[in-house]
């Protein structure tokens, strides 16, 4: 009954969304996103169609943080590439570093923010906090800045309806890399800071606030992720 109960709980103060992912038009990949009240996100993406043929990948990402400030409690992802894989798990420890596979210490700054706690605070916070504050940043021991740059609040398309979204810039700025754990790591994070992408993010004014659409703009083809209604 315990067990039952926990369960409810944790049913009722999660909230759960979907989305399409395409390049060039074409699908890619579906992706879950699982927000908790108690502070934690989760992504899983699954890669479909013809790049599953191809390029196939199933990913988890997580990502617990204060529920007030967004700074990084710990992380961890598990990839599966074809042939590549990967499993790493992060955790900021008492004395404030961010300590990996419980070998690697990072020294981070007091706050520390990764793109999955980035994108937790988005939707919950409105564009007037959010605009050109710049929050320390870390990826995979590489340490720099990220700023949320509001562009516009704009009409967009969910797939059924016309939803008033603040439009935003991520800029994201690596400052420090000798201690980048590998030297490979999976589609995603390699694009959230290879050279010369641009992030943008659409998310609802209306509450609860989601993302309704991102893309990424890469050197070779365009990412697209479109909200699941």
């Amino acid at each position: 009954m315990k067990n039952l109960f926990i369960l409810f709980i944790t049913i009722c103060f999660a909230s759960g969304q979907s989305y399409s992912i395409s390049i060039f038009g074409i699908p890619a990949a579906d992706v879950e996103q699982t927000i908790h009240d108690s502070g934690k996100i989760e992504f899983t993406s699954q890669s479909r169609g013809i790049f599953d043929l191809f390029w196939p990948a199933k990913n988890a990402y997580s990502a617990v943080y204060d529920s007030s400030l967004f700074a990084l409690k710990s992380w961890n992802k598990n990839v599966k590439q074809g042939e590549f894989q990967q499993d790493v798990s992060g955790k900021v420890d008492s004395l404030g570093y961010l300590v990996y596979d419980d070998k690697t210490m990072i020294e981070i700054p007091q706050n520390i923010y990764t793109i999955f706690t980035l994108l937790a605070m988005v939707q919950s916070r409105p564009y007037h906090k959010l605009d050109t504050k710049r929050f320390d940043f870390e990826q995979e021991g590489q340490i720099g800045q990220a700023r949320f740059i509001w562009a516009d609040s704009s009409n967009t398309w969910n797939g059924n309806d016309s939803v008033v979204c603040d439009h935003y810039r991520l800029d994201i700025n690596i400052e420090k890399e000798e201690n980048k754990l590998d030297n490979q790591s999976d589609y995603f994070m390699e694009e959230i800071l290879a050279d010369g992408v641009v992030k943008e993010l659409w998310v609802s004014r209306k509450k609860p606030k989601r993302i309704i659409r991102a893309t990424l703009k890469t050197t070779w083809f365009p990412i697209s992720a479109t909200i699941n209604e």
